[in-house]
């Protein structure tokens, strides 16, 4: 199974809203009571993670899912990221 795939089967497995919250909180992500974190700096937190894992910055008007958050904010590569996830979750 290529990388690509291995990525969309997490994602329809297990990715839901509750478990890519649990993946940023473990990345070190702090949520408020309302929701809502921050992945750049700023004064109000504008991140939100939708029902079915989606992360929005509604600041920024960045939006991705954790492979996205974890390749652009967090330096690693596809690969680093699926593997990653993969030890996370499985």
């Amino acid at each position: 199974m290529d990388l690509r795939e291995r990525a969309r089967k997490l994602k329809e497995l297990y990715l839901n809203g509750v478990e890519v919250v649990k993946l940023m909180q473990f990345l070190g992500y702090e949520f408020d009571r309302r929701g809502f974190t921050s992945i750049r700096a700023e004064r109000t937190p504008s991140v939100r993670v939708r029902k079915d894992g989606l992360i929005k910055d509604f600041g920024s008007g960045w939006s991705g899912d954790i492979f996205d958050l974890l390749t652009q904010y967090h330096q690693m590569s596809f690969k680093e990221a699926v593997e990653y996830v993969e030890k996370a979750i499985l």
